[in-house]
């Protein structure tokens, strides 16, 4: 195997935690938040980030306690060839589920404000033939393509604030006494849901070339997802308030077309345009993800075998994503697939650590397979 093809680096690894978390879940979130924790759904930002922050922590220690840091290898070692391998499934299904929702929820704005007449269908497959390209390249390219976008959000960034400046109103975040724990605590579920994505460092902690910077660079990552989101939340507070928020499928989107500027007219277009980009990337990043673990699950050739697995993953990712009837069941789907977030990204780092706990016993001079 040739594994330059798919080793990226510890900077890279920063882009491809970020690509993977922030998508269109974005535009909706303001919504979600603000209807459980009302003026205060920036605190639910923040606290729903600690789940993500605790499985990278979870991660990086159990992969720590390697000499050999490989999901497969740890997976096999951990719980034997058939459970581990059952495991691993699991997580590749998960990912091919996840990628595949993703991919349907961005066509679905795509198709409300770009390109109205043209089929759903249409728009899924240009999205996934897209996507299967790129992983078929390998892990370097996919870490390239993340870092090259990360810099889309910077001029998205822009592009918010731009309706913040001209109708904002900062009373609309008062007052910032008197909050309400509970609705707080209710906001940060749906919030943590939405930075799924981080349990990609399940596959690409063995995949960084320096894995002493692997956890400092999931941080910072990490990090960058909560700063965008929050300042995306406290956008669209500023603009609406909390009683016209709730009312908003795409806050976001909506936050576009306040301002009258007649240099721009239409703000939300060139937002998508931009956001066309970064909504692709968890598709990219989670199909590496599963294509790679499924190769080395059954121990087969990747020059061989890599890209034809690729192809049929895309088709599994086309028909899952057809499968939802319209947008409302496709976040439906999206949003439940958050608990399987927690399943994954908490629950497999705290199972790992149990099982490793039960095996004490110098784990790291025990021999490791080969990849």
């Amino acid at each position: 195997m040739d594994h330059s093809r798919f080793h990226i680096t510890s900077k890279q690894l920063i882009f491809i935690i970020i690509g993977t978390q922030i998508s269109a879940g974005v535009l909706s979130l303001p919504r979600l938040v603000a209807g459980e924790a009302a003026q205060h759904a920036w605190i639910s930002v923040l606290v729903g980030a600690v789940p993500s922050f605790l499985a990278i922590a979870l991660i990086c220690y159990l992969y720590s306690r390697f000499n050999d840091p490989d999901f497969v290898n740890v997976s096999k070692r951990l719980f034997g060839r058939y459970l581990g391998s059952t495991l691993m499934l699991v997580f590749i299904t998960y990912a091919v589920y996840f990628e595949s929702i993703a991919v349907r929820v961005f066509a679905e704005i795509t198709s409300v404000y770009m390109l109205p007449t043209t089929p759903k269908w249409a728009i899924v497959l240009i999205l996934i033939i897209a996507a299967v390209y790129a992983i078929s390249l390998g892990g370097q390219v996919i870490g390239r393509i993340n870092e090259i976008l990360f810099y889309l959000i910077l001029f998205d960034l822009v592009i918010i604030s731009i309706p913040v400046l001209t109708d904002g109103e900062i009373l609309n975040l008062y007052p910032l006494t008197e909050i309400d724990y509970l609705g707080v605590l209710k906001g940060a579920i749906p919030t943590s849901f939405a930075y799924s994505g981080v349990e990609v460092l399940i596959v690409f902690y063995a995949l960084t070339g320096r894995r002493d910077e692997v956890f400092k660079a999931a941080i910072i990552g990490q990090t960058i997802v909560v700063v965008v989101y929050l300042l995306a939340v406290l956008a669209a507070l500023s603009v609406f308030g909390i009683d016209s928020i709730a009312t908003i499928f795409w806050p976001i989107l909506t936050l576009l077309k306040v301002p009258d500027l007649t240099v721009i007219e239409r703000l939300e277009f060139f937002f998508l345009v931009l956001l066309g980009g970064l909504g692709v990337r968890p598709t990219l990043n989670l199909g590496l993800a599963a294509s790679y673990s499924f190769l080395r699950v059954f121990d087969l050739d990747f020059k061989k075998y890599y890209v034809p697995v690729v192809i049929i993953l895309g088709v599994i990712m086309f028909i899952i994503a057809m499968q939802p009837e319209n947008i409302l069941e496709a976040y439906s789907r999206a949003y439940y697939g958050g608990y399987a977030f927690w399943a994954i990204a908490l629950g497999y780092p705290l199972l790992y650590h149990l099982a490793s706990l039960i095996r004490e016993g110098g784990i790291k001079n025990e021999p490791s397979e080969s990849a």
